[in-house]
Order: C-alpha cells, then structure tokens, then sequence
C-alpha cells in the first residue's frame, strides 16, 4: 500500500485564507439544493471513497489527546463519520465512539471495519438522529460544513457535556504557500474542462475561514476559547492514487463522463511524467477546537432525555 503521509507537523500559521480548488468542501454561496446532492454523493461511490481518501495525519489525534481529552473510555460522538477515517484513530485512543452517518452505504462500510463492542453506528443526518447525551468530545472530520451553521452548533451543545469539546477539522487538498511545477501543470487541465474553477494559487480556502468558523461554534455561546491549528504535511501521489483522490471530489464528479475521465486520465499521465513517476503533494489539515460552556443550557432531542 502506498504511504500517504509524509512529515506531519504543526504550524502557527495564524489566519491563511488560500487554498486549493480541488477539496470539495463547499463555500457559503453554494446553493442548498447543490449542497444536499453533493452532501449525499460520497454515499453513492463509497467503496471509491474509502480508496480515495486518505487517512489524517496522527497530529490531529495527539492535539485531541493533549487538548480535548482525547483518552481509554472517553465518549465520542463522531458527526458524518463517512467510513471511518477518524473512527479508527479514536477506537485506537480507546474512546467509546457514536458515529453517526447519513449514508447508509458509507456507514456500511465504515461498520464493517470497524466493528466492535465500543462503536455504534447511528444511521441517520444528524439534525433529526436521536442521541444519548453526556458525551466528553463530539468531532466532526470534513463534516461541518454540511451542517445547518444555525441549529447544529446548539445540538451539538446539548449533547456535550460542559467542560466537554468539540473539534472540527478539515483535510486541505493543497498549500499555495508551497507551489509545485506538478500544481502548474494541473491548473492548464483545469482551465481546458473546468474553467470556472480558480487557479491553484487564486484560489480561497473554506476550512481556512476562521472567522466563519470561530463565529459558528462561538454562536450562542454554548463553545468558547476557540484555538485553530494548521498540521502541515504531504501526500505521495502515483497516478492510480492520484485518479482515486480526485474521484472522490464533487467537482470532478460533476463532470460529464467523456470530460472526467479526460481530467483523471490527463492527471494520472501528469504523475507518470515525474520521476518515479510519483509526486509529493502538499497537504493542510486544519482543526478547530473549542470547549463546552457552563454558561448556557442547550436542549436536545433524544429518546426521553433533556440536558
């Protein structure tokens, strides 16, 4: 198996607002209609999902553990946990984990992995599942952002116990601060079959907001001293690996079958032109953590319990 990870490490990087065209993750101004068809789309191609995505640097699980008490017996609710790309890490630290997924196949999946006597499955969106409350830490991996950004902060409130957390993070498919003749090279393949997209270095990041991001989980007031890092990292590509990854995003998927399959074939013969024909991909994964208040009472809905 290839490695897809190389070097993580944690930057200071303070308020970086460029990223790549490539993460999928969708700005404020998408449509709602196209927000639901692209939340559901991974649940479609799931088996392409678990292949394509890859795991999240083990950084983010070691600042869990240093700052959200992340631990043996901890009780974890994972919000679209998708197949399980952040469920293993946190079974690994021991946590009793709830997932909870919309998609009936990636949660398939993700049960099939992972199956154990410390993770349930809760198949169901998470603005209508009914959930235990009292829970140490809820997480949500390259899930916020399909979450109403009004109700979802107070649910989540509720099912966190005070002094508890919540950390959100994000996988970005990029770094404009480390430029690669590999990036050039795709941009001219996304200026022939996606010209509305942005070039690599013009393009705006949404995981790197953190003013959209510090005013959703501060909203309310159930989450304060919100802290923001930035674990910096890359990604060995092939082109196999490559043509997988870029599968799994909704812009690529959008495209017309011939135009697809021009954009994965011409990245894959991109890759097979380097040496080794192999490409270090520069990669950001970017975390919010904010702990749960005393001050505020949330109220949520569960099988007869009110927090």
């Amino acid at each position: 198996m290839d490695d897809p990870q190389q070097a993580p490490g944690r930057t200071n990087r303070s308020t970086p607002d460029s990223g790549t065209p490539d993460s999928g993750t969708p700005d404020s101004g998408t449509p709602d209609a196209t927000l639901q068809t692209r939340r559901m789309s991974f649940n479609g191609a799931a088996e392409t999902y678990r292949q394509g995505r890859p795991p999240y640097p083990d950084a983010v699980f070691d600042l869990l553990a240093e700052r959200c008490g992340l631990r043996p017996g901890a009780r974890v609710l994972e919000i679209g946990a998708g197949t399980g790309l952040a469920t293993g890490p946190l079974l690994a630290a021991g946590a009793h984990v709830v997932a909870v997924e919309p998609g009936a196949n990636l949660a398939a999946l993700l049960a099939a992995t992972h199956a154990g006597d410390r993770l349930d499955v809760t198949v169901a969106d998470f603005e209508t599942a009914e959930l235990p409350g009292g829970f140490d830490l809820a997480v949500a991996a390259t899930a916020l952002h399909w979450l109403d950004p009004v109700t979802s902060t107070e649910k989540i409130a509720g099912l966190v116990r005070p002094g508890g957390w919540l950390a959100a993070w994000w996988n970005e498919f990029g770094d404009t601060n480390r430029p690669t003749l590999f990036r050039d090279r795709l941009d001219d393949v996304y200026r022939d079959l996606l010209p509305a997209e942005p070039g690599y270095l013009q393009s705006r990041s949404t995981a790197l907001d953190s003013d959209r991001w510090r005013q959703q989980i501060t909203g309310g007031g159930w989450f304060a001293d919100v802290s923001v890092e930035v674990i910096e990292w890359n990604q060995t590509l092939t082109a196999r690996t490559a043509r997988a990854l870029w599968s799994t995003f909704p812009n690529i998927v959008e495209l017309a079958p011939p135009a697809r399959e021009q954009f994965l074939t011409r990245l894959g013969a991109l890759i097979d032109s380097e040496p080794g024909g192999t490409v270090e991909d520069p990669r950001l994964t970017v975390v919010y953590t904010a702990a749960r208040t005393d001050a505020r009472t949330a109220t949520h809905t569960t099988t007869g319990a009110t927090t």
